[in-house]
């Protein structure tokens, strides 16, 4: 146990020591009680915290690497105060692991307590973090940052939080957002197990692309929704909605491995969209009311409209890819192939794919 234990310490010395020598400016355990501007190299051992009264600035071209003490407890930067975190595109600011070989989870990330100042990161790259961003009770706006390779990107429990461009990649959870108000758009979450977790929230997304997440690109429960311009593609289920209300309009789910589209109990209004070359069902309803109204599908593996609930569903004036009834009822299922689902209602559809559509 000694052994292990010397081994532990000289590998944190090693590591740290090294980022140490690269380093303009350490800190080991520090409140910064007043207002503080970082530039150039920063190294913090342990953590920093930025009392609520404080501000942080941190300059463009600033890279900050984070190493963990001798006790191996997660490095974190705590706001209670403000942070002013703006980059450029030539000059990103960089949040990093002080390891000289990181991993998902290398540090604890930036955590923002019970601060609703003007909390600010742009042209920010995070990276190798347990949660990249942990908001609590807090205020945050993002824009163009960059956070890749973490365990969990975007947490956010009783915030508010806007996102505005920017990656969030190669993390096992990408944007996770509980009791809170959240505003993404132009926004990248891609290459993730699953990209967002949305639960009880205000959700607002324009022109995001959700694409090559392995499991589900976005599951919403009990939320108020919604969706414009959206891409869902290349993910295992592209999108589950479970409960809440809202309104999907002008998005593509494009070549999804598994159900493009799954809604259960969820009142949503699916407007303009389009559902083309998805492996298996394009849209997939289990009660709730959802109404479908001028969307296109096409080429889909599945079913084109799956109903698994008891209620009726509202799917006239669709266009179907086809004018001929009898290959629209082939990709339909409902009461017409199981007496104890509720029935499609289709007829009259679009003879035309309906113009703004994506």
């Amino acid at each position: 146990m000694r052994i292990l234990f010397a081994i532990c310490f000289l590998f944190c010395i090693t590591t740290t020591s090294l980022a140490a020598e690269q380093a303009t400016v350490v800190y080991d355990g520090a409140v910064l009680s007043e207002d503080a501007t970082w530039r150039g190299s920063v190294l913090v051992n342990g953590y920093v915290v930025v009392a609520p009264h404080a501000t942080l600035r941190i300059e463009p071209g600033t890279i900050i690497r984070f190493a963990a003490t001798a006790a191996q407890q997660l490095p974190s930067l705590i706001v209670q105060g403000r942070i002013q975190a703006v980059g450029t595109p030539e000059q990103p600011i960089i949040l990093s692991s002080g390891r000289t070989t990181p991993v998902r989870g290398s540090w604890g990330g930036v955590v923002f307590l019970s601060t609703e100042k003007r909390n600010l990161l742009e042209q920010c790259r995070i990276e190798y973090a347990e949660t990249g961003i942990d908001v609590r009770s807090s205020t945050v706006a993002l824009k163009d940052v960059s956070i890749v390779k973490a365990r969990t990107a975007l947490l956010s429990h009783d915030g508010v939080v806007q996102i505005t461009g920017g990656l969030v990649s190669e993390a096992e959870t990408g944007i996770e957002i509980y009791n809170s108000e959240f505003d993404g758009r132009d926004t990248a979450v891609t290459s993730c197990q699953s990209g967002f977790v949305l639960k009880k929230s205000a959700v607002v997304l324009t022109s995001l692309k959700i694409a090559n997440n392995v499991n589900i690109g976005l599951e919403a429960e009990d939320c108020r929704i919604k969706i414009t311009g959206g891409e869902f593609s290349g993910n295992g289920l592209g999108a589950r909605i479970k409960g809440g209300e809202g309104q999907m309009v002008q998005s593509r789910f494009h070549k999804n491995r598994l159900t493009a589209l799954h809604l259960i109990g969820a009142q949503i209004k699916i407007q303009r969209c389009l559902f083309l070359e998805n492996l298996q069902d394009a849209l997939r309803t289990e009660d709730g009311g959802a109404l479908l109204l001028n969307n296109g599908f096409s080429s889909n593996g599945g079913y084109n409209l799956y109903n698994a609930g008891h209620e009726a569903v509202s799917a006239r004036l669709n266009w179907w890819g086809t004018v001929d009834p009898v290959l629209i009822e082939q990709k339909i299922s409902g009461a017409n192939r199981d007496k104890n689902s509720g029935g499609a209602d289709v007829f009259p559809w679009l003879r035309e794919k309906p113009p703004l559509m994506p």
